[in-house]
């Protein structure tokens, strides 16, 4: 059922998709933050913090300092009210039978039914209502993500045909690759001393994971401003092919356990582990293959839009972190 606890964790981690109403005998609950019109309150951000906990320790993960996971967990929180209050502005909506069918398909892929798929998501501290919003507000997100990022990706069939010639697509079928990865993330319009800010930031993290001096699941958690950054930065295992350019070229050349980066890409510099190396399988026709290019492709540009869309739309919001100070 591993694929089950790792489902639910990623929806955890990457979305925060958890919304959780204080009771009515309660007092008024705090603002934790201000996004636009819209507020993230501390009961909602203190639940799933300790949901995120339960996560981490039911798959053995050391947890950051409170501090940290305080952090993460707002920055996260605060991504997903962004896109959420988008998804109400282009008036997009996911019905319950949407969600019925999604999570039928979740139950169906792990073989089980859908009551032993919630029950699992119980046993993991998620209430089946708390699941099915997660399961809608991501679907709700993947949605907003699809029409302001991916509707605007194009793909030539001169670029499938030059990516099919390259070493990385040659050397597809061969190998996989586990990679973590640490952001240190730039603004949408970043100065000459963001650059310079970050890159000498990105340098420090770097040099002392290399010299020991500094773990990196724990720079991760503490420094990243990607979303894994509370799972160590972990990206899981890819094939060439599905690995972004700026690191790509690199990889082959390398041995597991080897850093990589500082490497500069247009929303940050990035810190690479390449945590394990293994061999792929699985063999495919010439159109598959085009197919299957074309994906990848895709994914790349839709993994590096996103970033830079994130970045923006975050620069563009009212944002107010200590409303109460």
């Amino acid at each position: 059922m591993k694929h089950i606890k790792f489902f639910v964790t990623c929806i955890l981690v990457l979305a925060m998709n958890s919304v959780f109403a204080a009771k009515k005998s309660e007092p008024l609950d705090s603002i934790a933050a201000v996004v636009n019109d819209g507020v993230i309150t501390q009961s909602e951000l203190n639940q799933t913090i300790d949901t995120l906990k339960k996560q981490m320790q039911a798959s053995n993960n050391a947890l950051p300092p409170a501090d940290v996971i305080h952090k993460q967990v707002l920055d996260q929180l605060i991504t997903k009210k962004l896109q959420l209050q988008l998804a109400d502005q282009m008036n997009i909506h996911v019905s319950d039978t949407d969600v019925d069918k999604a999570i039928g398909t979740i139950a169906e892929n792990n073989h089980i039914s859908t009551k032993e798929l919630y029950q699992k998501v119980n046993e993991q501290g998620l209430t089946t209502a708390d699941y099915r919003k997660e399961i809608h507000d991501q679907m709700v997100m993947q949605q907003v993500q699809q029409q302001a990022v991916g509707s605007k990706i194009m793909i030539n069939p001169q670029e499938v045909d030059e990516f099919m010639r390259s070493k990385t697509w040659q050397s597809f079928n061969t190998k996989e690759y586990h990679l973590e990865d640490i952001l240190i993330a730039l603004p949408d319009t970043p100065s000459s001393q963001d650059v310079t800010a970050a890159k000498n930031r990105a340098d420090e993290i770097a040099n002392k994971i290399r010299h020991g001096g500094l773990n990196f699941h724990d720079a991760a958690a503490a420094e990243s401003g990607d979303k894994n950054a509370l799972q160590g930065g972990d990206l899981g295992w890819r094939k060439l092919p599905e690995i972004p350019s700026a690191f790509a070229s690199q990889l082959v050349h390398m041995q597991a356990n080897e850093i990589l980066g500082p490497v500069q890409t247009s929303n940050g510099f990035h810190i690479v582990h390449l945590a394990g190396i293994r061999s792929a399988t699985g063999k495919m026709t010439a159109d598959q293959q085009r197919t299957q290019v074309q994906q990848l492709i895709f994914q790349r540009k839709m993994e590096e839009n996103l970033q830079t869309w994130v970045a923006k739309m975050r620069s563009e919001a009212f944002i107010n972190t200590n409303p109460e100070g």
